[in-house]
C-alpha cells in the first residue's frame, strides 16, 4: 500500500502542480477558458466572474497537488483532489464528444491538447487519485497539524503571487505569438510571411558570443549588439496573421504601425468598462507621460472611445487580438520597428514612478526585460523548491 499510494501521490501531485501553476501564470487566459466552458453550458450570467474562478481553481490545483505531493493535511487534500478529477473527468467526456469548446485549457496556454486528450489524461489520473482517497487514512500525517497549516498558507501565498503580479504589473511567462522579446508580423497569408531569427551579441573577457531570446547571458557579460537575420521564406506562426490594425476610417495601418520606432500602444479592449473605472483622464495621462518622455503613443480599441481627445491618436482592431496582444484591458506594449520590448498591465502603467524607456536604449530594456521576468521566474520556482525542502527537514523524523 505505501508504494502504490506514494506513487499516486507523485504522479497526481506533480500534475496539478503543473496543471495549476501554468494557469496562475496566465490568469485572463485562464478566464477566458473559463467564460467559454460557462457560456457553452448556458451559464454566462456567471462569466462576469471567470476571472476570479479561474484563479481559484488554478490556486487549488497548484495547493492540492502541493499537498498531495508533501502530505500536508493528506485527509483533506485527498477529498479534493478526488472530486476535481470526479468532476472534471464526465466533463471533459462531455466536451470530446460534442466539442462545444476546442480547448479544454487544462494546462493554460503552455500546452494544448485536444478534447479527448484531455479526457484520457483525466481517465488515467482519476483511479490514482482514487486509491489515495481510499487509503487516505493510512498516510500517516505529521505530528505537527499547526505546522503543516503554516506550510499549506505560504505556498498559497506563493500561489497567489503569481497572478496578482501578473495583473498589476506585467505577465512574468508568456505563451503567445506576442510576447515580449518576439517579433510581429502584419496581417498577410502566414505562408507568405518570411522568418526572421534575432541574435544578441555579447563579450567577456575579450570573447565574444551568440544568444538567443531564449537564452540571455547574466550581468556579468557586456552586450556588444543585436543581429537580425532572416532564416526562412515562410512559416510564420499562424496566430500573426490576425495581427491587423486599421485606423477610425476603416485604413489598414499595420505596416505603418510596425515600420514606427518607439511606439507605446495602449489596448483597451473593453472600452466601456475601463472608461466607467477610470476615464478618458487616465489616457490623456499616460499619453501625456509617454510623449514628455519621448515615445509615440496611440490607442487601440476595437471600437470609438468616446471623448477622447482629437489630439490623441487611436485606432481599432479585433477584440481578440487585443486580449491576445496585451491581457491587461489598458495595458500598455512598447513596439520599436515590429519589436515588443516590453509590456505593462494598466495599474503599472498608471503608476506615476513608471519610467516608460529608463535605459535609452529599445535592445537594452529588452534584454533588462527578459532578465528580470527570467530571474522573477526562477526565484518562484527556488522558494518553492526550498519551501517543500524545509518541509522535509521539519518533519523528517516523522515517518510514514
Amino acid at each position: 500500500m505505501k508504494g502504490s499510494a506514494r506513487f499516486c501521490r507523485l504522479i497526481v501531485g506533480l500534475v496539478l502542480i503543473f496543471s495549476g501553476f501554468v494557469k496562475l501564470l496566465a490568469p485572463v487566459g485562464t478566464s477566458l477558458v473559463i467564460k467559454e466552458y460557462l457560456e457553452a453550458f448556458s451559464l454566462g450570467f456567471i462569466a462576469p466572474a471567470s476571472l476570479v474562478l479561474g484563479i481559484t481553481l488554478a490556486t487549488l490545483e497548484f495547493l492540492t497537488g502541493t499537498a498531495l505531493l508533501l502530505r500536508l493535511r493528506i485527509r483533506i487534500f485527498a477529498w479534493v483532489a478526488f472530486l476535481l478529477l470526479a468532476i472534471f473527468t464526465p466533463l471533459t467526456l462531455y466536451l470530446a464528444v460534442f466539442n462545444p469548446i476546442s480547448d479544454c485549457g487544462c494546462f493554460g496556454e503552455a500546452i494544448h491538447l485536444t478534447n479527448w486528450q484531455t479526457f484520457f489524461k483525466n481517465l488515467i489520473l482519476l483511479p490514482l487519485a482514487l486509491i489515495i482517497f481510499i487509503f487516505r487514512k493510512k498516510i500517516s500525517e505529521f505530528r505537527y497539524p499547526g505546522w503543516e497549516w503554516f506550510f499549506t498558507i505560504l505556498f498559497l501565498a506563493l500561489a497567489l503571487y503569481i497572478p496578482i503580479r501578473t495583473l498589476t504589473k506585467a505577465p512574468l511567462q508568456e505563451y503567445t505569438p506576442y510576447r515580449a522579446g518576439s517579433e510581429v508580423t502584419a496581417g498577410v497569408k502566414a505562408d507568405a510571411v518570411p522568418e526572421f531569427e534575432t541574435e544578441f551579441i555579447y563579450e567577456k573577457n575579450g570573447i565574444r558570443q551568440t544568444f538567443d531570446l531564449e537564452n540571455i547571458p547574466d550581468s556579468t557579460w557586456t552586450y556588444v549588439e543585436t543581429v537580425t537575420k532572416q532564416i526562412s521564406a515562410g512559416g510564420a506562426n499562424a496566430s500573426d496573421a490576425d495581427f491587423v490594425i486599421e485606423s477610425p476610417d476603416g485604413q489598414e495601418i499595420t505596416e505603418e504601425i510596425l515600420s514606427r520606432r518607439n511606439l507605446l500602444l495602449m489596448t483597451i479592449y473593453h472600452p466601456d468598462k475601463f472608461l466607467k473605472r477610470h476615464g478618458v483622464e487616465a489616457i490623456t495621462k499616460i499619453r501625456d507621460k509617454a510623449l514628455e518622455q519621448g515615445m509615440d503613443f496611440m490607442v487601440v480599441s476595437p471600437a470609438e472611445i468616446e471623448g477622447l481627445p482629437e489630439e490623441c491618436e487611436n485606432a481599432r482592431a479585433d477584440l481578440k487580438l487585443l486580449m491576445t496582444f496585451n491581457r491587461s484591458n489598458g495595458g500598455l506594449t512598447w513596439l520599436d520597428d515590429c519589436f515588443i520590448v516590453r509590456k505593462w498591465a494598466y495599474p503599472a502603467a498608471a503608476s506615476p514612478k513608471i519610467v516608460f524607456n529608463p535605459s535609452g536604449s529599445s535592445e537594452m530594456e529588452a534584454i533588462s526585460t527578459l532578465n528580470r521576468n527570467r530571474m522573477e521566474l526562477e526565484s518562484i520556482i527556488v522558494a518553492f523548491i526550498l519551501l517543500c525542502i524545509v518541509k522535509f527537514i521539519v518533519f523528517f523524523r516523522k515517518k510514514e
